[in-house]
């Protein structure tokens, strides 16, 4: 029943409905990130203003993934119509984002028709192993002072726009799923060591219980310490929640990234963290540690990376600084950066943006 696309007059297959599906998830999800980052919003942001639970929302721009992820309803017109009202989205950028909501809604009807049953666990099926590598769920949108340009060993992948960056290659990137009980987990799989990152302070970490709870939404304020601040968390992968995060000291400019580990098992999440500074809105590679590094993070524990080994003098003319962060599979070899909030560093005082009230 259209299942083989053997017939002359037959439709596309089910497997090729199956994987213009995916692509249109893919190209929908990409868009609202943009979108987001274009005005300087979040995906809390975002969540609140559509009265939608923040995982949820995160799941939205997840792409593919979302359809084993959770069995929640897909994204579609009636979503994007909402998202672009409160992005207040006109032209070329609001007509794609509903041409892609039509095209999702259009696919899963075609789908639904073919095996009403069991589309979905169908669909799973093809698409988990033949999508993109994965891209950890969106990126707070950079602010004003946001950088523009990757370092120059991070090539730009030619099939995506907005602030998709791949990291050296580390080995082949696989796709990765986890089953709908690991929404509140949602990302991630890799490895520390010692000289590359730390475990939290013995304080922090003793306040973190085995099943830890859900990392609030927002930024964090002195977590590396005083005049510190951290960006809003990121899910993924798997069981990881991550931030990027910026020190400001009497002489020195110090980053970090921030990971917790939020399951309430007995697995160590294992990642590639990748941790560089911007100043000025050029990336710099951290001067102790340029490279890529493995880290481990114990279940319902928090690992930050050591911000003395991204470290830089301050400067006595003013500069604006952000930390610049990667977090992926131990065995992926692309992902998206994520941004600390920007310090506006003078010579007598600092001004961070954005910030706690």
């Amino acid at each position: 029943m259209g299942s083989t696309g053997s017939g002359a007059s037959a439709g596309p297959s089910f497997i090729e409905l199956a994987g213009a599906f995916g692509g249109a998830l893919d190209d929908w999800s990409a868009a609202v990130r943009d979108a987001l980052a274009a005005e300087g919003r979040y995906q809390n942001w975002l969540a609140r203003r559509l009265g939608t639970p923040a995982p949820k929302v995160s799941l939205w721009l997840r792409g593919r993934e979302q359809v084993w992820l959770s069995g929640a309803g897909l994204p579609g017109a009636a979503t994007t119509r909402a998202i672009v009202r409160e992005l207040g989205l006109e032209g070329p950028s609001a007509d794609r984002l509903a041409a892609l909501a039509a095209r999702i809604d259009d696919l899963q009807r075609e789908l639904e028709a073919l095996h009403p049953r069991d589309w979905r666990k169908r669909a799973v099926e093809h698409l988990r192993g033949t999508g993109p590598a994965p891209a950890p769920a969106p990126a707070p949108a950079p602010s004003a002072d946001a950088p523009t340009a990757p370092p120059p060993d991070i090539p730009q992948p030619a099939t995506r726009r907005g602030r998709r960056r791949s990291l050296p290659r580390l080995a082949a990137a696989a796709a990765t799923g986890v089953a709908a009980a690991a929404l509140v987990a949602y990302l991630a799989s890799t490895r520390a060591t010692p000289d590359t990152a730390k475990p939290a302070p013995a304080s922090q970490s003793a306040a973190i219980p085995r099943a830890a709870a859900l990392e609030q939404p927002g930024l964090e304020k002195n977590t590396l310490g005083a005049d510190s601040r951290c960006g809003e968390p990121v899910p993924g992968p798997e069981s990881v929640v991550w931030r990027v995060c910026a020190r400001v000291d009497a002489d020195r400019v110090a980053f970090a990234v921030k990971l917790t580990n939020q399951a309430d098992g007995a697995v160590t999440a294992r990642v590639r963290v990748r941790v560089q500074y911007a100043r000025q809105k050029a990336f710099h590679p951290c001067p102790e540690a340029p490279n890529p590094q493995p880290v481990d993070v114990p279940p319902g524990r928090t690992v930050i990376t050591d911000p003395a080994r991204c470290s830089v003098p301050r400067e006595p003319v003013p500069y604006a600084y952000q930390g610049v962060g990667w977090v992926v599979p131990a065995n992926a070899n692309a992902g998206s950066y994520e941004l600390s909030p920007t310090a506006h560093v003078h010579p007598d005082r600092i001004i961070w943006k954005p910030d706690l009230l």
